[in-house]
Protein backbone atom coordinates (compact mmCIF):
# COMPACT_ATOMS: atom_id res chain seq x y z
CA UNK A 1 0.00 0.00 0.00
CA UNK A 2 1.14 3.47 -0.21
CA UNK A 3 2.22 5.86 1.76
CA UNK A 4 -0.96 8.00 1.99
CA UNK A 5 -3.64 7.20 -0.91
CA UNK A 6 -6.32 9.92 -1.07
CA UNK A 7 -9.56 8.80 -2.98
CA UNK A 8 -12.10 11.60 -3.53
CA UNK A 9 -10.92 13.06 -0.63
CA UNK A 10 -11.08 9.66 1.63
CA UNK A 11 -8.00 9.07 3.01
CA UNK A 12 -7.07 5.50 3.56
CA UNK A 13 -3.94 4.84 5.49
CA UNK A 14 -2.47 1.73 7.97
CA UNK A 15 -2.89 4.24 10.37
CA UNK A 16 -6.86 4.83 9.44
CA UNK A 17 -9.40 5.86 6.87
CA UNK A 18 -10.66 9.68 7.14
CA UNK A 19 -12.14 12.76 5.43
CA UNK A 20 -14.39 15.28 6.01
CA UNK A 21 -18.00 13.66 6.95
CA UNK A 22 -20.65 14.13 4.71
CA UNK A 23 -18.26 14.88 1.97
CA UNK A 24 -15.22 12.64 1.54
CA UNK A 25 -17.04 9.91 4.46
CA UNK A 26 -20.26 9.13 4.35
CA UNK A 27 -22.40 6.93 6.07
CA UNK A 28 -22.35 4.47 3.16
CA UNK A 29 -18.63 4.56 3.16
CA UNK A 30 -18.46 3.71 6.66
CA UNK A 31 -21.14 0.54 6.07
CA UNK A 32 -19.10 -0.48 2.70
CA UNK A 33 -15.61 -0.62 5.15
CA UNK A 34 -16.70 -2.11 8.27
CA UNK A 35 -18.58 -5.08 5.90
CA UNK A 36 -15.36 -5.48 4.48
CA UNK A 37 -13.39 -5.34 8.23
CA UNK A 38 -16.06 -7.28 9.91
CA UNK A 39 -15.25 -10.33 6.77
CA UNK A 40 -12.05 -10.34 7.18
CA UNK A 41 -12.07 -10.57 11.27
CA UNK A 42 -14.89 -13.77 10.55
CA UNK A 43 -18.35 -14.55 11.23
CA UNK A 44 -18.98 -14.95 14.78
CA UNK A 45 -16.38 -12.33 16.00
CA UNK A 46 -16.94 -9.96 18.53
CA UNK A 47 -15.57 -6.64 18.21
CA UNK A 48 -15.05 -3.36 20.47
CA UNK A 49 -16.67 -0.40 19.53
CA UNK A 50 -16.14 3.17 20.82
CA UNK A 51 -16.22 6.98 19.78
CA UNK A 52 -15.12 10.32 20.38
CA UNK A 53 -17.46 13.41 20.73
CA UNK A 54 -17.85 14.97 17.54
CA UNK A 55 -21.20 15.54 16.50
CA UNK A 56 -21.11 13.18 13.45
CA UNK A 57 -19.88 10.57 15.66
CA UNK A 58 -22.71 9.07 16.74
CA UNK A 59 -24.13 8.52 13.29
CA UNK A 60 -20.85 7.44 12.06
CA UNK A 61 -20.88 4.71 15.11
CA UNK A 62 -24.39 3.27 14.25
CA UNK A 63 -23.61 3.05 10.67
CA UNK A 64 -20.26 0.98 11.76
CA UNK A 65 -22.18 -0.99 13.85
CA UNK A 66 -24.45 -2.24 11.15
CA UNK A 67 -21.89 -2.84 8.77
CA UNK A 68 -20.49 -5.43 11.20
CA UNK A 69 -23.62 -7.28 12.46
CA UNK A 70 -24.37 -7.46 8.63
CA UNK A 71 -21.15 -9.23 8.07
CA UNK A 72 -21.66 -11.71 11.44
CA UNK A 73 -19.93 -9.95 13.84
CA UNK A 74 -21.00 -9.11 17.46
CA UNK A 75 -20.65 -5.83 18.53
CA UNK A 76 -19.95 -4.47 21.91
CA UNK A 77 -20.77 -0.68 22.06
CA UNK A 78 -18.70 1.01 24.93
CA UNK A 79 -20.18 4.50 23.91
CA UNK A 80 -18.02 7.69 24.06
CA UNK A 81 -14.35 6.72 25.20
CA UNK A 82 -10.76 8.03 24.19
CA UNK A 83 -9.41 5.72 21.70
CA UNK A 84 -6.91 4.67 24.77
CA UNK A 85 -9.21 3.02 26.41
CA UNK A 86 -10.89 1.27 23.33
CA UNK A 87 -7.68 -0.15 22.77
CA UNK A 88 -7.23 -1.54 26.12
CA UNK A 89 -10.62 -2.98 26.06
CA UNK A 90 -10.64 -4.81 23.34
CA UNK A 91 -7.92 -7.38 25.45
CA UNK A 92 -9.94 -7.09 28.44
CA UNK A 93 -13.61 -7.87 27.20
CA UNK A 94 -11.39 -10.89 25.29
CA UNK A 95 -12.61 -9.29 21.70
CA UNK A 96 -11.26 -9.96 18.31
CA UNK A 97 -10.73 -6.39 17.08
CA UNK A 98 -12.09 -3.08 17.56
CA UNK A 99 -13.45 0.11 15.52
CA UNK A 100 -12.37 3.58 17.04
CA UNK A 101 -14.50 6.18 15.37
CA UNK A 102 -12.43 9.24 15.59
CA UNK A 103 -10.70 11.84 13.69
CA UNK A 104 -7.96 12.48 16.38
CA UNK A 105 -6.45 15.93 16.06
CA UNK A 106 -7.96 16.61 12.58
CA UNK A 107 -10.38 19.35 12.70
CA UNK A 108 -14.18 19.10 13.90
CA UNK A 109 -15.52 18.49 10.48
CA UNK A 110 -13.59 15.16 9.89
CA UNK A 111 -14.15 11.62 10.96
CA UNK A 112 -12.47 8.55 10.77
CA UNK A 113 -12.15 4.89 11.21
CA UNK A 114 -9.41 3.10 13.07
CA UNK A 115 -9.39 -0.66 12.92
CA UNK A 116 -8.05 -2.44 15.61
CA UNK A 117 -6.96 -6.33 15.45
CA UNK A 118 -5.89 -8.54 18.22
CA UNK A 119 -4.36 -7.05 21.57
CA UNK A 120 -5.90 -3.48 20.54
CA UNK A 121 -3.12 -2.97 17.63
CA UNK A 122 -3.96 -1.46 14.44
CA UNK A 123 -4.47 -3.94 11.89
CA UNK A 124 -1.82 -4.70 9.37
CA UNK A 125 -1.02 -2.45 6.61
CA UNK A 126 -2.00 -6.31 4.42
CA UNK A 127 -5.18 -5.90 5.91
CA UNK A 128 -5.49 -2.24 5.06
CA UNK A 129 -5.36 -2.75 1.94
CA UNK A 130 -7.29 -5.58 1.66
CA UNK A 131 -10.52 -3.22 3.09
CA UNK A 132 -9.37 -0.46 0.63
CA UNK A 133 -9.63 -3.39 -2.81
CA UNK A 134 -13.18 -4.01 -0.91
CA UNK A 135 -14.37 -0.43 -0.69
CA UNK A 136 -12.72 0.61 -4.64
CA UNK A 137 -14.78 -2.84 -5.97
CA UNK A 138 -18.17 -1.56 -4.06
CA UNK A 139 -17.85 -5.04 -2.15
CA UNK A 140 -20.67 -5.73 0.46
CA UNK A 141 -21.59 -9.25 1.41
CA UNK A 142 -23.88 -9.48 3.95
CA UNK A 143 -25.06 -12.97 5.84
CA UNK A 144 -28.55 -13.97 6.01
CA UNK A 145 -31.17 -13.13 8.16
CA UNK A 146 -30.18 -15.94 11.22
CA UNK A 147 -26.42 -15.02 11.37
CA UNK A 148 -26.39 -11.07 11.67
CA UNK A 149 -24.52 -10.78 14.67
CA UNK A 150 -25.75 -9.09 18.25
CA UNK A 151 -25.27 -6.08 19.65
CA UNK A 152 -24.87 -5.34 23.40
CA UNK A 153 -23.23 -2.08 25.68
CA UNK A 154 -20.69 -2.15 28.24
CA UNK A 155 -19.49 0.84 30.09
CA UNK A 156 -15.17 -0.01 30.73
CA UNK A 157 -13.94 3.06 31.99
CA UNK A 158 -14.03 2.54 35.82
CA UNK A 159 -12.17 -1.23 34.55
CA UNK A 160 -9.74 1.13 33.19
CA UNK A 161 -9.34 3.84 35.20
CA UNK A 162 -8.45 1.01 37.83
CA UNK A 163 -6.09 -0.76 35.55
CA UNK A 164 -4.14 2.42 34.99
CA UNK A 165 -3.75 3.13 38.97
CA UNK A 166 -2.63 -0.40 39.34
CA UNK A 167 0.53 0.64 37.53
CA UNK A 168 1.32 3.69 39.70
CA UNK A 169 2.28 4.57 43.18
CA UNK A 170 -1.13 6.36 43.88
CA UNK A 171 -0.34 6.71 47.79
CA UNK A 172 2.68 8.80 46.46
CA UNK A 173 0.76 11.01 45.13
CA UNK A 174 -1.59 11.31 47.52
CA UNK A 175 0.59 12.46 50.12
CA UNK A 176 2.67 14.65 48.00
CA UNK A 177 -0.71 17.15 47.45
CA UNK A 178 -0.02 18.04 43.94
CA UNK A 179 -1.80 20.87 42.31
CA UNK A 180 -2.74 19.83 38.45
CA UNK A 181 -4.89 21.66 35.65
CA UNK A 182 -6.31 19.62 33.08
CA UNK A 183 -7.53 20.94 29.67
CA UNK A 184 -9.17 17.71 27.72
CA UNK A 185 -10.71 20.25 25.13
CA UNK A 186 -14.74 18.47 25.00
CA UNK A 187 -12.80 15.29 23.82
CA UNK A 188 -13.36 11.79 25.11
CA UNK A 189 -10.63 12.27 27.64
CA UNK A 190 -13.54 14.31 29.40
CA UNK A 191 -15.11 11.39 30.69
CA UNK A 192 -11.94 9.58 31.94
CA UNK A 193 -8.84 11.90 32.78
CA UNK A 194 -10.48 14.25 35.67
CA UNK A 195 -11.94 11.04 37.00
CA UNK A 196 -8.70 9.26 37.08
CA UNK A 197 -6.56 12.34 38.86
CA UNK A 198 -9.11 12.79 41.32
CA UNK A 199 -8.66 8.88 42.61
CA UNK A 200 -4.94 10.14 42.44
CA UNK A 201 -5.81 12.41 45.26
CA UNK A 202 -4.77 15.61 43.23
CA UNK A 203 -6.29 19.16 43.85
CA UNK A 204 -7.68 19.39 40.10
CA UNK A 205 -9.08 22.66 38.22
CA UNK A 206 -10.25 21.96 34.43
CA UNK A 207 -10.95 24.46 31.60
CA UNK A 208 -12.76 23.18 28.58
CA UNK A 209 -14.19 19.82 30.08
CA UNK A 210 -17.62 20.25 28.59
CA UNK A 211 -17.98 16.66 26.20
CA UNK A 212 -18.46 18.10 22.51
CA UNK A 213 -17.42 21.48 23.42
CA UNK A 214 -14.32 22.35 21.62
CA UNK A 215 -12.51 25.88 22.58
CA UNK A 216 -9.56 26.08 20.86
CA UNK A 217 -7.75 23.96 18.09
CA UNK A 218 -7.86 19.70 18.54
CA UNK A 219 -4.07 19.17 18.33
CA UNK A 220 -2.60 20.43 21.55
CA UNK A 221 0.71 21.94 19.94
CA UNK A 222 2.51 24.20 22.67
CA UNK A 223 1.15 27.51 20.78
CA UNK A 224 -2.34 26.78 21.30
CA UNK A 225 -2.03 26.34 24.95
CA UNK A 226 -2.40 30.03 26.02
CA UNK A 227 -5.14 29.33 28.04
CA UNK A 228 -3.85 26.30 30.02
CA UNK A 229 -0.55 28.21 30.38
CA UNK A 230 -2.47 31.19 31.87
CA UNK A 231 -4.04 29.27 34.92
CA UNK A 232 -1.82 27.35 35.48
CA UNK A 233 0.06 30.41 36.41
CA UNK A 234 -3.09 31.72 38.18
CA UNK A 235 -3.65 28.67 40.62
CA UNK A 236 -0.02 28.06 41.13
CA UNK A 237 -0.41 24.75 39.47
CA UNK A 238 2.76 21.97 39.78
CA UNK A 239 1.42 20.86 35.92
CA UNK A 240 -1.33 21.75 33.35
CA UNK A 241 -2.06 18.69 30.96
CA UNK A 242 -3.76 18.97 27.75
CA UNK A 243 -5.22 15.85 25.44
CA UNK A 244 -6.70 15.96 21.68
CA UNK A 245 -9.89 14.86 21.08
CA UNK A 246 -9.14 10.92 21.50
CA UNK A 247 -7.12 11.90 24.23
CA UNK A 248 -4.31 9.50 22.94
CA UNK A 249 -1.51 12.41 23.16
CA UNK A 250 -0.73 14.41 26.31
CA UNK A 251 0.72 17.50 26.21
CA UNK A 252 1.83 19.13 29.26
CA UNK A 253 2.84 22.95 30.91
CA UNK A 254 5.32 23.34 33.78
CA UNK A 255 4.85 25.14 37.32
CA UNK A 256 6.28 28.11 35.74
CA UNK A 257 3.76 28.34 32.50
CA UNK A 258 6.01 26.98 30.11
CA UNK A 259 4.35 24.81 27.13
CA UNK A 260 7.07 22.18 26.40
CA UNK A 261 8.02 20.46 23.34
CA UNK A 262 5.91 17.19 22.31
CA UNK A 263 8.89 14.84 22.95
CA UNK A 264 9.00 15.82 26.03
CA UNK A 265 5.99 13.76 27.23
CA UNK A 266 7.44 10.88 26.27
CA UNK A 267 11.09 11.87 27.44
CA UNK A 268 9.74 12.04 31.07
CA UNK A 269 7.92 8.68 30.81
CA UNK A 270 11.06 7.16 28.89
CA UNK A 271 13.28 8.35 31.31
CA UNK A 272 11.50 6.66 34.22
CA UNK A 273 11.25 3.37 32.72
CA UNK A 274 14.19 2.94 31.58
CA UNK A 275 15.65 4.21 34.78
CA UNK A 276 13.95 1.90 36.93
CA UNK A 277 14.75 -1.13 34.58
CA UNK A 278 18.15 0.19 34.55
CA UNK A 279 18.12 -0.42 30.93
CA UNK A 280 15.51 -2.01 28.13
CA UNK A 281 14.26 -1.62 24.41
CA UNK A 282 12.49 1.64 23.22
CA UNK A 283 10.60 2.11 20.14
CA UNK A 284 10.46 5.45 18.75
CA UNK A 285 9.07 6.86 15.33
CA UNK A 286 11.71 8.57 12.71
CA UNK A 287 10.13 11.89 13.75
CA UNK A 288 11.38 11.74 17.29
CA UNK A 289 13.96 13.91 19.17
CA UNK A 290 17.93 12.50 19.75
CA UNK A 291 16.56 13.56 22.82
CA UNK A 292 15.58 9.22 23.08
CA UNK A 293 19.24 8.01 21.66
CA UNK A 294 20.27 10.41 24.73
CA UNK A 295 18.65 8.72 27.40
CA UNK A 296 18.89 5.03 25.93
CA UNK A 297 22.51 5.51 26.36
CA UNK A 298 22.32 7.11 29.64
CA UNK A 299 20.70 4.07 31.23
CA UNK A 300 22.18 1.34 29.33
CA UNK A 301 18.87 1.11 26.75
CA UNK A 302 18.86 0.45 23.19
CA UNK A 303 16.39 2.42 20.53
CA UNK A 304 14.88 0.99 17.56
CA UNK A 305 13.20 3.77 15.43
CA UNK A 306 10.53 3.09 12.75
CA UNK A 307 8.19 4.98 10.42
CA UNK A 308 5.70 7.65 12.01
CA UNK A 309 2.29 6.28 12.87
CA UNK A 310 1.26 4.06 16.35
CA UNK A 311 0.67 0.63 13.78
CA UNK A 312 4.25 0.60 12.79
CA UNK A 313 5.66 1.89 16.70
CA UNK A 314 3.05 -1.19 18.98
CA UNK A 315 4.10 -3.61 16.28
CA UNK A 316 7.72 -3.46 16.52
CA UNK A 317 7.34 -3.26 20.39
CA UNK A 318 5.09 -6.19 20.43
CA UNK A 319 7.90 -8.16 18.10
CA UNK A 320 10.30 -7.03 20.07
CA UNK A 321 8.80 -7.50 23.92
CA UNK A 322 9.82 -3.40 24.44
CA UNK A 323 9.95 -1.84 27.49
CA UNK A 324 8.46 1.34 26.45
CA UNK A 325 7.68 3.47 23.37
CA UNK A 326 5.71 5.84 21.44
CA UNK A 327 5.65 9.12 19.18
CA UNK A 328 7.79 11.67 20.65
CA UNK A 329 6.67 13.61 17.71
CA UNK A 330 3.22 13.78 19.00
CA UNK A 331 3.38 13.52 23.16
CA UNK A 332 2.03 9.81 22.42
CA UNK A 333 3.30 7.30 24.99
CA UNK A 334 3.23 3.77 25.27
CA UNK A 335 3.26 1.33 27.96
CA UNK A 336 2.75 -2.08 27.12
CA UNK A 337 2.22 -2.96 30.90
CA UNK A 338 -1.53 -1.04 30.18
CA UNK A 339 -1.87 -2.14 26.48
CA UNK A 340 0.18 -1.36 23.07
CA UNK A 341 -1.27 2.12 22.22
CA UNK A 342 -0.47 5.91 22.67
CA UNK A 343 -2.64 6.62 25.39
CA UNK A 344 -2.46 10.23 27.29
CA UNK A 345 -4.17 9.37 30.90
CA UNK A 346 -1.44 6.61 31.75
CA UNK A 347 1.47 9.11 30.31
CA UNK A 348 -0.38 11.88 32.73
CA UNK A 349 -0.48 9.40 36.43
CA UNK A 350 2.97 8.10 35.36
CA UNK A 351 4.28 12.21 35.48
CA UNK A 352 2.66 12.96 38.62
CA UNK A 353 4.18 9.61 39.95
CA UNK A 354 7.55 11.24 39.40
CA UNK A 355 6.50 14.43 40.65
CA UNK A 356 5.44 13.22 43.28
CA UNK A 357 8.34 10.27 44.43
CA UNK A 358 10.61 12.60 43.44
CA UNK A 359 10.32 15.23 44.94
CA UNK A 360 11.32 17.66 42.26
CA UNK A 361 9.45 21.00 40.60
CA UNK A 362 8.35 19.66 36.60
CA UNK A 363 10.35 22.13 35.20
CA UNK A 364 13.59 20.87 36.87
CA UNK A 365 12.88 17.14 35.56
CA UNK A 366 12.24 19.22 31.61
CA UNK A 367 15.69 20.15 32.21
CA UNK A 368 17.64 17.64 33.45
CA UNK A 369 16.64 15.92 30.56
CA UNK A 370 19.19 16.24 27.18
CA UNK A 371 18.32 19.57 25.57
CA UNK A 372 17.38 20.20 21.53
CA UNK A 373 15.56 22.69 20.29
CA UNK A 374 12.94 21.31 17.55
CA UNK A 375 10.56 22.52 14.66
CA UNK A 376 7.60 20.95 13.52
CA UNK A 377 5.42 22.46 10.59
CA UNK A 378 3.95 21.45 7.46
CA UNK A 379 3.19 22.86 3.85
CA UNK A 380 -0.13 22.43 2.63
CA UNK A 381 -1.03 20.70 -0.81
CA UNK A 382 0.09 17.90 -3.25
CA UNK A 383 3.31 17.59 -3.31
CA UNK A 384 6.09 16.10 -6.27
CA UNK A 385 7.60 13.54 -3.82
CA UNK A 386 9.98 12.03 -6.77
CA UNK A 387 11.35 15.49 -7.51
CA UNK A 388 11.04 16.87 -3.64
CA UNK A 389 13.38 13.52 -2.80
CA UNK A 390 15.94 14.22 -5.36
CA UNK A 391 16.58 17.85 -4.19
CA UNK A 392 16.90 17.07 -0.79
CA UNK A 393 19.51 14.03 -1.24
CA UNK A 394 21.30 16.08 -4.03
CA UNK A 395 21.61 19.23 -0.45
CA UNK A 396 22.47 16.32 1.57
CA UNK A 397 25.58 15.77 -0.59
CA UNK A 398 26.29 19.05 -0.55
CA UNK A 399 26.74 19.03 3.68
CA UNK A 400 28.33 17.58 6.37
CA UNK A 401 25.84 14.78 6.48
CA UNK A 402 26.29 11.69 8.57
CA UNK A 403 23.41 9.59 7.82
CA UNK A 404 20.23 9.68 5.49
CA UNK A 405 17.36 7.50 6.15
CA UNK A 406 14.28 7.01 3.63
CA UNK A 407 12.64 4.47 5.79
CA UNK A 408 9.24 7.19 6.01
CA UNK A 409 10.72 10.30 3.50
CA UNK A 410 13.66 11.39 3.77
CA UNK A 411 15.64 12.40 7.33
CA UNK A 412 19.16 13.78 6.88
CA UNK A 413 21.47 13.62 10.35
CA UNK A 414 24.30 15.88 10.64
CA UNK A 415 26.59 16.03 13.76
CA UNK A 416 24.55 18.98 15.57
CA UNK A 417 21.01 18.57 13.62
CA UNK A 418 18.76 16.61 11.92
CA UNK A 419 16.25 17.34 9.00
CA UNK A 420 13.22 15.31 8.51
CA UNK A 421 10.45 15.80 5.28
CA UNK A 422 7.88 13.65 4.71
CA UNK A 423 4.62 13.52 3.03
CA UNK A 424 1.39 13.42 5.36
CA UNK A 425 -0.49 10.10 5.91
CA UNK A 426 -3.55 11.39 6.79
CA UNK A 427 -3.64 15.10 5.25
CA UNK A 428 -2.69 16.50 2.06
CA UNK A 429 0.23 17.97 3.51
CA UNK A 430 4.04 17.97 3.35
CA UNK A 431 4.96 17.88 6.96
CA UNK A 432 8.99 18.88 7.97
CA UNK A 433 10.91 18.39 11.71
CA UNK A 434 14.15 20.21 12.19
CA UNK A 435 16.23 19.55 15.36
CA UNK A 436 19.54 21.31 16.40
CA UNK A 437 21.16 22.49 19.47
CA UNK A 438 20.71 25.90 19.07
CA UNK A 439 17.05 27.29 18.58
CA UNK A 440 18.23 29.94 15.87
CA UNK A 441 20.00 27.39 13.83
CA UNK A 442 16.94 24.67 13.95
CA UNK A 443 14.48 27.77 13.06
CA UNK A 444 16.86 28.89 9.98
CA UNK A 445 17.13 25.50 9.01
CA UNK A 446 12.94 25.14 8.86
CA UNK A 447 12.75 28.11 6.99
CA UNK A 448 15.31 26.57 4.52
CA UNK A 449 13.26 23.65 3.83
CA UNK A 450 9.84 25.50 4.22
CA UNK A 451 11.13 26.75 0.80
CA UNK A 452 11.63 24.13 -0.92
CA UNK A 453 9.38 22.47 -0.15
CA UNK A 454 6.79 24.80 -1.38
CA UNK A 455 8.90 24.86 -4.52
CA UNK A 456 7.50 21.36 -5.33
CA UNK A 457 3.99 21.85 -4.25
CA UNK A 458 0.59 22.63 -5.83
Amino acid sequence: MKKGEFLLGLVFTPLGIRGVFGRDLTTLDVLMITNSFGRLLGEGSTVVLGMDTRSSSPLVSKAVSAGLLSAGVDVIDIGVAPTPTIEWAVDFLNADGGVVVSASHNPPEWNALKLLGERGILIDPKDSETIREDYLGRKFDSVPWDKVGNEMEADVVEDYIAAILSLVDVDSVREAGLKVVLDPNGGAGSIVTPYLLREMGVELTTLNSVPGIFCRELEPRPEVLKNLVSLVRAVDADVGFAHDTDADRLAIVTERGEAVAEDVTLALVVEKVLKERRGGTLVVNIASSRIFDDLAERYGGKVVRVPVGEVYVARKMLELSADVGGEGSCGGVIYPALHYGRDGPLAAAMILERLAKEGRKLSELVADLPQYATVRGSVSGEVNWNALREEILKISKERSIVGISELDGVRIDSEDFWVLVRPSRTEHKVRIVVEAKERRKAERLFNEFVRIVRDHVS
